[in-house]
């Protein structure tokens, strides 16, 4: 966990070392989730994103907001990432979410990430985890900027984006006290989808990581209330991951299976977008090492 004071901004951060035992590429599927970057400090990783060809990921390659699952694979990699929060997005990217959503940005080459190169080049050759957790916390830390009014607005949508009882587009309205023009605006500038998507996405996850925690159940029995039925999580899961539920689960996953089961022995939740705001206090100290 980052210390206290980014966990408003900042999911986890994480370590992920593959090595193929016989060479051959090792493939899995990124689920959708909130914005991450990536820093590949060995190795390489190739990425497919929407409307992409397959190509070789960024060094330090920053993925925003995504809707739809991404094939990867490599042979080798050390990776060292961390997720972003929407609120962590809207404060240290401060770019329009929808513009960055479901692509993959190298940080080195856009301006617009020029914080995140940084970070990189400072991390990029020391040798220990807890020395780049370190200077990533530092530089984190020092780009805090005092809270702001929106800030609060955004941990409001992203806690009722993420509570099952808002099942509609017209109850997150309700919730945030605005119209549809201005919950549609907002979203997309914030959240990357306009709120149907976003709504839908949530149930979906939701659904998949019950699943994921609970293993020995069937998919019925893991179905989010807000489905009508089996046939509509169906339909779901092809939008958002490309294939059927059965298709899913006769697939071997070597990264992203390990990386959800050790995320929930940690956190209680497999996956990123299954996280919901804490109340914490923004202006709490932490020591940094």
């Amino acid at each position: 966990m980052p210390p206290p004071p980014l966990r408003r901004y900042l999911t986890t951060y994480y370590f992920c070392d593959i090595e193929s035992p016989d060479g051959s590429e090792i493939s899995d599927l990124l689920l959708p989730q909130w914005a991450s970057i990536r820093f590949i400090y060995l190795g390489s990783v190739k990425m497919t994103v929407p409307d992409q060809e397959e190509q070789q990921s960024p060094l330090a390659g920053m993925t925003g907001p995504t809707s739809l699952a991404a094939p990867i694979s490599t042979r080798f990699a050390k990776i060292f990432a961390f997720g972003l929060s929407p609120l962590g997005w809207y404060k240290f990217v401060g770019q329009p979410a929808s513009r960055w959503a479901n692509r993959v940005i190298d940080t080195e080459s856009d301006p617009n990430f020029e914080f995140f190169a940084r970070i990189w080049n400072a991390i990029r050759k020391l040798e220990t985890h807890a020395e780049m957790i370190d200077i990533c916390n530092q530089m984190l830390l020092a780009a805090l900027t005092p809270v702001d009014a929106e800030e609060q607005l955004i941990e409001a949508a992203h806690l009722a984006l993420t509570d099952p009882d808002t099942d509609s587009v017209g109850a997150l309205c309700d919730r945030l006290d605005m119209d549809m023009k201005q919950i549609s605006r907002f979203s997309n500038r914030v959240f990357g989808f306009l709120p149907k998507l976003l709504l839908r996405r949530q149930r979906f996850v939701r659904t998949l990581g019950q699943a994921m925690v609970n293993p020995d159940q069937s998919w019925s029995d893991c179905v989010d209330l807000n489905y009508y039925d089996q046939a509509h999580f169906n339909r779901d899961f092809k939008r958002f991951m490309g294939l059927t539920p059965r298709q899913y689960m006769a697939q071997p996953h070597p990264i992203f299976g390990i990386g959800a089961t050790e995320r929930t022995k940690a956190l209680g939740r497999p996956l990123q977008a299954m996280d919901r705001p804490e109340n914490s206090d923004p202006t709490e100290n932490c020591d940094v090492a």
